[in-house]
């Protein structure tokens, strides 16, 4: 399971403070979490995206991580440390990569994701033409191509995202797979280019918990509002205040003048 942390503001700022200065910053959760198979950030300029990616682990390239993130000034920043899921039960060495490591970008998305999706050859059979967005064997990356797909089809990113979410019940219906879920978690942190969209909706890991604090689920997301920016992550990096999502939320956050506003919609029921 991975830690991952998006960030948009009015101006180009860095996310060095919540990326590695903060005492519970994504470095530090990387490596108390053991998230070693890679890390990545995806960012824009002049509206374009771009992703720096590693496959190693961010302990062992600890300094190479603070230049990255440091030399980094966007509006969108989201930036993922990985620990591998395999739902395909593949040999260690075919999940490292850097074609495996997220973010993972498409024409003006980024996208990061937190979580296994159980049924990855099914959606796979789905994609039609935009199985050639997957690229690795990342059961992730088979969730972005097939949220892309509902996104083309003219869905916005609350029908799309709600569209994923009953087609992957639905091929596991299909599938006769004796699973609880398709998925443990559908969190993913994600942007067009101008808005910033945060999923926190998880099927599982209820007792588990956050990795630094250790006071909240390891899956539900918390975000920090500032006004001209907002921070969200897999949990909170450090004591200031910082807000919770609840599980099957939504938050969007977008530039409105000289503030960031956003919303959060109930995007799934969970019973």
């Amino acid at each position: 399971m991975c830690r991952m942390l998006g960030l948009i503001s009015i101006k180009p700022t860095t996310a060095s403070k919540y990326l590695f200065e903060d005492e519970c910053s994504l470095l530090a959760q990387a490596i108390k979490g053991n998230q070693s198979d890679g890390w990545g950030i995806g960012y824009y300029v002049n509206g374009q995206p771009q992703v720096f990616k590693s496959p190693n682990s961010v302990e062992k390239e600890v300094d190479l991580f603070k230049e990255t993130c440091s030399r980094i000034t966007s509006r969108i920043i989201i930036a993922h440390v990985r620990k591998a899921s395999n739902p395909r039960r593949l040999p260690r060495h075919m999940l490292i990569g850097i074609e495996n490591t997220q973010p993972f970008h498409h024409k003006d998305y980024i996208f990061a994701h937190n979580g296994t999706i159980y049924i990855p050859d099914e959606v796979m059979a789905s994609l039609g033409e935009y199985r050639k967005l997957v690229k690795g064997v990342n059961d992730s990356e088979v969730y972005f191509a097939y949220l892309v797909k509902e996104l083309e089809s003219g869905k916005d990113p609350i029908e799309a995202l709600r569209a994923v979410e009953k087609g992957l019940w639905h091929m596991l219906k299909l599938s006769k797979r004796e699973k609880r879920a398709p998925y443990s978690s559908l969190n993913a942190i994600f942007s067009d280019g101008h808005r910033l969209y945060a999923v926190t909706l998880y099927r599982e890991g209820e007792k588990l918990k956050s990795i630094c604090y250790r006071d909240t689920e390891y899956f539900r997301m918390a975000y920090k509002y500032e006004g001209d920016r907002l921070i969200i992550a897999s949990e909170r990096t450090n004591n200031e205040e910082w807000y919770l999502l609840h599980n099957g939320e939504l938050l969007i956050a977008e530039p409105a003048h000289d503030r960031i506003v956003y919303r959060i919609v109930r995007l799934v029921d969970i019973h």
